[in-house]
């Protein structure tokens, strides 16, 4: 008897083995559910990923000269470097970051006391479908989620450790680069780290400085010169959208309700966010003193008010994590009249999350049927596959960015100016620079576009007013319309001929 219960605790695997299983499984079906196509990717993270396979293969991409890109390019690096023209592999990076973001939620969460939510929590993140979306999309959230943990971290382990301008006091300071970099919301962690050290500035070290100064002058001002770093690498986030509906953003983003369905005319698709925003506010409130007392549940708080001005995604994904983590917790003490036993005292928790769950679940399935047929692509991203269409028709051989031979360089390839240069290049393999300057003389903007074979862009956008007003004046025999949509035109230039010369001067 003892012999078959040794054998059987030595069968016995442990639960980290499962979990890694679990998590395997489903990066497994994740995968499945990646679009390999090249578009769905916006502006910031096209050129980031062109930046390094320009760096990587040392090609000269006009994409350098666009200015830096945000963090993201720093987190993709091993796909930029080693898998140098895949969009897949910055994908799977992307999805290691997200796991990586689950784990350390989960972690931070038993930190904190609560040992029963956090894995429900973070299953619940994984399965999502904004969760599969971000990642297919490469998406800023989980990128600064994971930014606010490291940065949480890096906080605690320096005042554990309390070693002046050591790693942990330079890693604060990157990171908080980093954050401001990424998206507007990242300002929530040096504000939230300077208000720590203002308010709850533990007592200075023993050890002798090795510049003059206290502690948390030389912590502030170190805050103080990366957050001003972080802004200027921004450059105002230019590629960044702003004052967009949160509550809708919420429905559509955490509900995988699409925006152009008939449900976002009608009074339910507020409802559903409405639902989901009061949800987070009683979530904060009830949670008060708990967020208050974690520097990193502050941080989302902070991110999440400042994110909400914009009204994307990354909003979507702060408040979601917000009430798994905080506010699912709260489902767990509601109690079922006297009903006892499980269903008495975990009812509404496990209902919601059969629920939920099943809801997740659904989206995902419809988006893996959606993928067989092809995803619907956004206005902007239909122009680009039209021109992409028309490039390859013209010239059916094009380099991809990053991969060029000697031989490609001395062939001719089309040139494009577009208003997304960073998503045009990776979808038309072309050279693909910015788009020109309106000028008031037309001799001037017709030597401007010298060189280019297609434009594209969008004339109802008000910095294009000058654009199209050049194109318009340029004249049919120059300037074809290839498309028409209602995400913008794309036009095929003409070169002007040259004059002939005179009779009496033929040689």
């Amino acid at each position: 008897m003892n012999e078959k219960n040794s054998g059987r605790r030595a069968l016995r695997l442990p639960g980290g083995f499962w979990a890694v299983v679990a998590l395997v499984v489903w990066a497994l079906g994740v995968t499945a559910l990646l679009d390999r196509t090249p578009y769905g990717l916006d502006e910031a993270t096209a050129r980031a990923v062109l930046f390094l396979w320009s760096i990587s293969d040392q090609v000269a991409s006009p994409i350098v000269t666009m200015g830096i890109p945000d963090f993201r390019a720093v987190y993709l690096i091993p796909a930029g470097v080693f898998f140098s023209g895949s969009l897949l592999a910055a994908k799977l990076c992307a999805l290691l970051v997200v796991v990586a973001t689950a784990i350390g939620l989960y972690h931070w969460r038993l930190r904190q006391g609560d040992a029963e939510t956090p894995l429900l929590a973070s299953g619940l993140l994984l399965l999502s479908p904004l969760t599969v979306s971000s990642i297919d999309r490469v998406a800023i959230g989980p990128f600064l989620l994971l930014t606010f943990l490291l940065g949480s971290w890096a906080d605690d382990s320096y005042r554990a450790s309390r070693i002046r301008f050591g790693g942990f006091y330079f890693s604060q300071l990157l990171l908080s680069v980093a954050a401001v970099s990424l998206h507007p919301a990242g300002l929530a962690y040096p504000i939230v780290l300077a208000i720590s050290w203002l308010r709850d500035r533990p007592a200075e070290p023993d050890a002798p400085a090795m510049i003059p100064g206290r502690e948390h002058t030389h912590v502030l001002l170190g805050i103080g010169i990366a957050t001003l770093l972080g802004a200027l690498l921004a450059a105002g986030w230019p590629h960044q959208g702003w004052f967009a509906n949160p509550v809708t953003a919420l429905a559509q983003d955490v509900l995988a309700f699409p925006a152009e369905s008939a449900l976002a005319s009608t009074l339910l698709f507020w409802v559903l966010g409405a639902v989901l925003a009061l949800a987070l506010l009683a979530t904060l409130w009830r949670m008060r003193s708990q967020i208050l007392a974690d520097r990193f549940a502050a941080t989302l708080v902070l991110a999440g008010a400042i994110a909400a001005c914009t009204g994307d995604a990354s909003f979507s994904l702060l408040a979601f994590v917000l009430l798994l983590y905080w506010g699912f917790p709260l489902l767990l003490r509601v109690h079922v009249g006297k009903t006892a036993g499980l269903v008495g005292q975990r009812g509404v928790a496990l209902a919601l999350l059969i629920v939920v769950s099943t809801l997740f679940l659904s989206a995902d399935r419809g988006r893996y049927a959606q993928l067989a047929q092809g995803l619907e692509l956004s206005a902007q991203d239909q122009l680009i596959r039209v021109l992409a269409e028309s490039v390859q028709q013209s010239h059916p051989v094009t380099p991809q960015p990053g991969l060029v031979t000697e031989q490609e360089k001395a062939k001719s390839g089309p040139r494009v100016a577009s208003q997304w240069p960073g998503r045009t290049m990776i979808a038309c393999r072309c050279s693909t620079l910015p788009l020109p300057p309106a000028a008031e003389d037309q001799q001037v903007f017709a030597a401007n576009l010298r060189g280019l074979d297609y434009v594209v862009f969008d004339p109802q956008n008000p910095a294009n007013r000058g654009l199209s007003r050049g194109f318009a004046l340029l004249g049919g025999a120059q300037a074809e319309t290839v498309s028409l949509q209602p995400g913008g035109v794309v036009l095929r230039l003409h070169p002007a001929e040259a004059p002939r010369p005179a009779p009496g001067l033929q040689g």
